[in-house]
């Protein structure tokens, strides 16, 4: 009796090889444009509520630097002499926006729509100053909105341009 075929057991190592080539293909491959969006979206939001966090219990102010037109952002804590220094905490030095998605806008009511220049948000003990609405932009001009909401702590992210909370 000839019996042609595969067992269970070559199968399963089969698979199992399969899935762990996988796990190390995948998080190399290049992501959209999109996806990068979101994760830069979600990114800043955490960074801003992590910084608001941070400076209640550390008891100190820390600055997030924007530039609208750009990629470029930075956190910035404050040091003893009044001047700017870099965040001791390392998930700080971490830049919160992926590269090739841009800060399109920021919008602060007291200041109004800001396009170009540079930002700069307080983050003190008390949290953030003003309601802040942020735009981030993908190279295909897709949309994600980062709110952060002064009286409550709370940071929100929305897909889409949106300029009012909903």
């Amino acid at each position: 009796m000839n019996r042609r075929g595969f067992t269970l057991i070559e199968i399963s190592v089969v698979l199992v090889i399969i899935g762990m080539v996988m796990m190390l293909i995948l998080p190399r491959l290049p992501s959209s444009d999109s996806e990068n969006l979101k994760i830069s979206a979600r990114t800043l939001a955490s960074t801003l509520r992590y910084m608001q966090e941070r400076a209640a219990t550390a008891q100190t102010t820390y600055y997030l630097h924007l530039e609208p037109g750009t990629e470029l952002t930075r956190v910035m804590e404050s040091a003893a002499d009044g001047n700017e220094k870099e965040p001791g905490d390392p998930l700080l030095l971490k830049r919160p926006v992926k590269e090739g998605i841009v800060v399109a806008d920021v919008m602060i009511p007291r200041l109004g729509k800001l396009n170009d220049g540079q930002v700069r948000l307080d983050v003190g003990m008390g949290g953030l100053r003003d309601f802040t609405v942020i735009h981030l932009r993908s190279p295909g001009d897709k949309f994600w909105t980062v709110m952060a909401f002064p009286s409550s702590g709370k940071v929100k992210v929305f897909e889409g341009y949106l300029e009012e909370a909903p």
